[in-house]
């Protein structure tokens, strides 16, 4: 070969290519950076409009439907969400994967502006954003002490969020639990009304009194100077002196219809660590940035703050932190790298028994790993779990050409005692094989990193970084390996006890291995009758390995998810998740808790979370699975409460709530979706393994609907419009100006006082000015009627639909058998014309990821063959070759059962990885079976005896090295470990079974195909020869 022959003859120009490698790779790790998932751009952006005061329904109809009718025609759109609730709209547009989300956002721009008119003139802005999971938040910080809850969110404001936000990689920070401060007028209506004076006129009042306005500027020759009129009061109490209206020459002041409070803006948010009530700071990182890199920086200004915090008697605490996770993670599997590494070069001393060679080949593995972080760099990657676990799961992978080359190199010096002549030749000779194994790697690869929909984006990079690491370690063993070999190998007379005990074990197994291949030469029938007949009863026992789309991992903290009846406030809420946690908090794993309320997109006070901390995985005796299920088992007997345990989202986002099962069904009217809804609720209620059954749809909020008397506002000089403007204030309260002091603004606003406002038939009472100035009583103008409604709309693809909610008992079921089972409840199901049921959220990924592996897989078979065929010239041979194939299903679909795993996307993407792998001792068993048939003319049955025999050494030790490379992985019980362990165990599983098998399996099939091409050969050239005539007539004259 040109790379081996030229290595020899340069080992300087060699070293420095190495060297080069070397260097370049170290300098690309210092750089790269850390993270839990590869960046994945999702096309989702969202549209938040806010209507204040408008009930769901209102926001369906005038909102959400004209927005939805506006943006639906754009391409490429696969999901299309929305959630119409009380006074605010939310709708999330998934576009497919392969759409640019900078060009989607502009088209949902681009639409929206044509129907701005449509919408309500006092819609406030439209938020348009697009989701990136980079910017999820990464850490939460909580500062707590004994100072009004006003201080401690200033602190977290003005202090905190303003140091934080200096940080580079910082986004966002939304502060939860904060009260800021706020002036309250308080009317009283009785007052106004005797006084004859409408809300309006105390609102204009204090516009036009409380005010600061530009002036202009005046020029004084070479000097500008602006005016500004200034006309706000300095303390709040001074706003009860703003005259309303003068009666009978005497002033009205808003001292005599109300009175100023000077207190706290209304909570709608709560934060606790533990029992101690807080503010918590919920930190994103901006797109692009690294998490371990930015939660590093934000802890160290953390620290910075603590000493002049602890001193005003404020405590501060990381209640989240992201980066912990991704660190021990990504530690985990270094550590893996390095042990699995270690492993697999003993396994190669094992078998060689020979330092000089044993370091040769283990030079491979540094070398390509170190190498590929260069590639790892200019792909603009990152060390995170799949590029790690690439790299980690290849250690065994990265030696194997070095040993097929050396030992090969080796068993030639042995014959000639020249080394340098031996590593051309022994290069030479197995060039072909080592090439075709790599591009069988490679060729499996390929198709993983090009797969389409959300798991093809996610080990996009585990494909290439697996694809760079094999090809460097192919080019490293043609060019380091025999220049190395040429220069330092010598024989070894290494004659210790353990050397020959080792030396005599392979030598009774390489008698014993030919023993029974001969003995299957000769009972070819009945030794592919015993295989195949193992093959099928694997593949019968495979529908007893339960499927699942990714494995809950052990990540030591979980959610406790609490939503009290409707109505209930947020003090109620509060004292319920205290009695929560109080259950919880005596537990040996429990660490801490943090608690938030209204922490979400519409702020419902009836709703909360606790955030459970635990103790370090390796210091606890209860994994975090039979935690939670303890914890759902002791909050079973609370009443009237919906709970929800739940694992920490690693990515949320798209309008899917975080449980494992989410049905979406689908209509036009509610009632009928409802029924339908709890039908299935109805059937899962009764079945095993659910649990935390929800769903989305609630009704019986209680709700006041104002009905205005047209014709009688009319008569009267009455503008609807009038009317609602004096309704919202003095119910709902409202903004009007703003207050300013200590350099800070506040909101003034103005409500009705409480005693006035409890009673919906206190509005009657109020009055409004008509057109002519006169004041009319509401209850000529209104009528009244309570009633209830929904707590929100959920839409999806502009259909109504109710979306079912569940957790699973993983040890009852799990989510393939709950697919299974609920697609049989929803065929007994009688749905209307209209009307569907269909899964979404984990379901439907699982569904996709899984329809998207097989593909692979199948491809990946092909793309092998191809490969193969190109590689033999032949087309039979490849076939024999991936024979292998099928049989290392038996060992990987045979571990799962027995060490009771789950079939998920990272098992299936390890048994796609054995399709590259298993083909391996095939390649070498019939390319020097082909060596000694055509270079050394050896009849079909000496050359398998004689080859099969000699490749016994390298395939036990590429294989054993694999194996032991990957132990590790599989027997971990580190962070993380819960998905990876799998995906190495079934590689393992289907490495040993596929090893044996094709050890017996391949030549008999490789005997008996040759000796029936020879017969079919043999056939066809007779029947051709029957077919020449023998006695021709001469043509007559």
């Amino acid at each position: 070969m040109i790379l081996s022959d030229l290595s020899v003859k340069r080992p300087v120009f060699i070293t420095m290519i190495m060297l080069a490698l070397v260097v370049f790779g170290t300098i690309a790790f210092k750089e790269l950076g850390v993270d839990l998932f590869p960046k994945v751009d999702f096309p989702v952006i969202t549209i938040v409009s806010t209507l204040p005061g408008a009930d769901p329904e209102t926001i369906e109809k005038s909102v959400t439907e004209i927005i939805e009718e506006a943006v639906s025609n754009i391409s490429s759109i696969k999901h299309l969400r929305s959630t119409s609730a009380e006074g605010i709209s939310q709708i999330a547009i998934e576009f497919d994967l392969e759409k640019n989300v900078d060009i989607a956002y502009q088209e949902v721009q681009a639409k929206l502006g044509t129907v701005r008119q449509e919408l309500p003139s006092d819609l406030k802005d439209i938020i348009i954003e697009k989701f990136d999971i980079d910017s999820a938040p990464i850490m939460a910080v909580v500062i707590s002490g004994d100072q009004p809850i006003q201080n401690l969110s200033k602190i977290a404001e003005k202090t905190i969020k303003d140091r934080l936000q200096q940080v580079q990689g910082v986004g966002q920070i939304k502060i939860v639990g904060k009260q800021d401060r706020n002036i309250w007028i308080y009317l009283d209506p009785y007052k106004l009304e005797g006084l004859h004076l409408s809300v309006q006129d105390v609102i204009q009042s204090i516009r036009t009194q409380h005010i600061e306005f530009p002036g202009g500027r005046i020029e004084t020759g070479s000097h500008e100077l602006p005016v500004k009129i200034k006309a706000e009061f300095d303390e709040a109490q001074d706003l009860a002196s703003i005259v309303v209206a003068y009666q009978n020459g005497y002033p009205i002041k808003i001292a005599d219809v109300g009175r100023i409070v000077d207190g706290l803006e209304e909570q709608r948010t709560l934060a606790r660590l533990d029992e101690q009530h807080a503010v918590a700071l919920i930190v994103r990182r901006q797109s692009g940035t690294n998490t371990v890199t930015v939660a590093k920086e934000v802890k160290k200004a953390i620290e910075q703050l603590k000493g002049s915090l602890a001193a005003q008697g404020i405590k501060t605490e990381i209640a989240q932190d992201l980066s912990v996770f991704i660190e021990h993670s990504i530690e985990e599997i270094e550590f893996h790298l390095i042990f699995g590494g270690a492993l697999a070069v003993v396994i190669v001393f094992l078998f060689l028994r020979n330092f000089r060679i044993t370091l040769i080949s283990a030079l491979a593995i540094p070398i390509s790993v170190i190498a590929t972080f260069t590639l790892l760099k200019w792909m603009d990657f990152t060390l995170n779990t799949m590029t790690m676990l690439a790299l980690s799961l290849s250690i065994g992978i990265l030696i194997d050409d070095a040993i097929v080359v050396v030992e090969n190199i080796y068993r030639h010096f042995r014959k000639s005692n020249n080394a340098e002549k031996a590593a051309m030749v022994g290069t030479q000779e197995i060039g072909l094989a080592a090439f075709a194994i790599t591009m069988s790697i490679v060729a499996v690869f390929l198709p993983v990193a090009f797969m389409k929909g959300l798991i093809g984006r996610f080990f996009y990079q585990f494909g290439l970084t697996v694809t760079f690491a094999v090809l460097i370690s192919l080019f490293v063993a043609f060019t380091l390996t025999p220049m190395l070999s040429a220069k330092f190998l010598k024989i070894s007379n290494s004659n210790n006890f353990l050397s020959r005990w080792i030396g005599n074990c392979l030598h009774a197994l390489d008698n014993s291995y030919e023993s029974v291949l001969t003995g299957a030469l000769r009972f070819r029938k009945t030794t592919l009758l015993v295989a195949f007949s193992l093959l099928f009863l694997t593949l019968y026992m495979g529908q007893y390995v339960r499927s699942e789309f990714v494995p809950l991992e052990d990540r030591s903290e979980f959610f406790v998810k609490v939503r009290t009846p409707l109505g209930s406030s947020l003090v109620i809420t509060d004292d319920v998740l205290k009695n929560v946690r109080a259950k919880i908090q005596g537990q040996d794993w429990f660490r801490y808790s943090f608690t938030t309320i209204g922490n979400d997109s519409f702020n419902k006070v009836n709703e909360g979370g606790i955030y459970i901390k635990m103790t370090d995985k390796a210091a606890r005796d209860i994994s975090q699975t039979d935690a939670m299920k303890w914890v759902r088992d002791e909050l079973a007997g609370m009443q009237n409460l919906k709970i929800s345990v739940e694992p920490v989202q690693a990515i949320s986002g798209g309008g899917v709530r975080n449980a494992a099962i989410q049905l979406d069904i689908k209509g036009h009217d509610l009632d009928k979706i409802e029924s339908i809804a709890q039908s299935l609720m109805t059937k899962l209620e009764g079945q095993e393994g659910y649990v935390d059954l929800d769903t989305s749809y609630e009704t019986g909020k209680p709700e006041i609907e104002v009905l205005i008397k047209r014709n009688q506002a009319f008569a009267m000089g009455v503008a609807p419009a009038v009317i609602a403007q004096a309704i919202k204030p003095l119910i709902g309260g409202t903004d009007i100006s703003k207050f300013r002091a200590d350099g800070e603004r506040y909101n003034i606003t103005v409500r009705l006082q409480e005693a006035f406002r409890n009673k919906s038939r206190d509005l009657l009472n109020l009055a409004v000015r008509n057109d002519r100035g006169n004041l009319v009583k509401l209850d000529h103008l209104i009528d009244i009627e309570e009633k209830q409604g929904p707590v929100q709309i959920n839409r999806y693809n502009r259909f109504r639909i109710i979306s079912l909610y569940s957790n699973l008992r993983t040890e009852q079921k799990v989510l393939g058998e709950a697919i299974n089972e609920i697609t049989s409840f929803i065929k007994e199901i009688d749905l209307p014309p209209g009307y569907s049921v269909q899964f979404s959220g984990n379901a439907e990924s699982m569904k996709e990821s899984f329809n998207n592996l097989l593909f692979a897989l199948f491809l990946a078979v092909i793309v092998v063959y191809m490969v193969l065929a190109s590689q033999f010239e032949s087309f039979v041979q490849p076939f024999i070759i991936m024979l292998s194939v099928p049989f290392s299903i038996v060992g990987a679909l045979g571990i799962l059962v027995l060490t009771k795993s789950t079939l998920s996307i990272f098992t299936i993407i390890g048994i796609i990885m054995l399709m590259g792998l298993v083909t391996k001792n095939a390649i070498l068993l019939i390319d020097y079976i082909n060596t000694l048939r055509v270079r050394d003319g050896l009849e079909i049955k000496i050359a398998i005896l004689q080859a099969a025999p000699t490749r016994l050494h390298p395939i036990l030790m590429t294989t054993l090295a694999m194996v032991f490379g990957m132990l590790p992985i599989a027997l971990s019980n580190g962070p993380g470990s819960e998905s990876r362990a799998p995906m190495a165990l079934a590689i393992i599983g289907g490495l040993i079974t596929s090893m044996f098998l094709t050890l017996i399996i391949v030549p008999v099939i490789y005997f008996m195909m040759d000796n029936t091409l020879e017969w079919l050969t043999k056939l066809f050239t007779a029947r051709k020869r029957t077919d020449i005539p023998t006695n021709v007539e001469p043509a007559a004259h």
